[in-house]
């Protein structure tokens, strides 16, 4: 039989310094992002950024760790839900293939929070309704090749730094068919 041995608090607090940089247990919202792929192209939507201007980005939501019937929230589940609420489309065979660690700081450079962001692939995509449930999203989808997703990102038209990650995330997974992850830092 295997004692069980309860982490000292301490020991917690110390190992997030080290991971994380503050003098506070981790605690991680998560962020799920879909990057759907049809024929070459990969589907975004326009979004308004913190400074409120209008931006491209991946369909992504926040994941809450439990849906509206109380059962454990999965990613994959997240990631499809939402992308179904922003776009209209359905989409199968999300998978893993990017992580930011994102680290939130605010105007006197402190840190602020930090969250994860997973970045999914999704395949074989279908219109089910031509109706955008999410209201944060400012009209209709549209479908861009990899070179006008670089243009954009060139151009900051793109909505921030992660939406960046993401397709850094997708470009790695095409050369390499490995999950790739990062440390994206955000000023507030």
């Amino acid at each position: 039989m295997t004692e069980r041995i309860e982490p000292d608090p301490s020991a917690v607090v110390a190992a997030a310094r080290d991971l994380l940089g503050v003098d506070h247990p981790a605690i991680m919202a998560t962020t799920v992002c879909s990057i759907v792929e049809h024929g070459g192209e990969l589907l975004m939507v326009r979004q308004l950024n913190r400074e409120g201007d209008e931006r491209w980005n991946f369909p992504t939501g926040w994941m809450a760790p439990v849906d509206e019937d109380g059962s454990v929230q999965l990613p994959e589940h997240s990631v499809n839900r939402n992308l179904l609420m922003e776009t209209g489309y359905a989409a199968s065979d999300a998978h893993l293939i990017g992580v930011s660690v994102v680290r939130e700081h605010g105007p006197d450079g402190h840190r602020v929070g930090t969250s994860l962001r997973l970045n999914y692939l999704s395949a074989h995509p279908r219109q089910t309704s031509y109706a955008v449930t999410d209201s944060d999203i400012l009209g209709s989808p549209a479908w861009f090749a990899p070179a006008e997703i670089e243009d954009l990102i060139s151009r900051k038209q793109v909505k921030g730094e992660l939406t960046a990650a993401a397709f850094r995330h997708w470009q790695e997974y095409h050369r390499s068919g490995e999950l790739t992850a990062d440390v994206v830092d955000i000023p507030n």
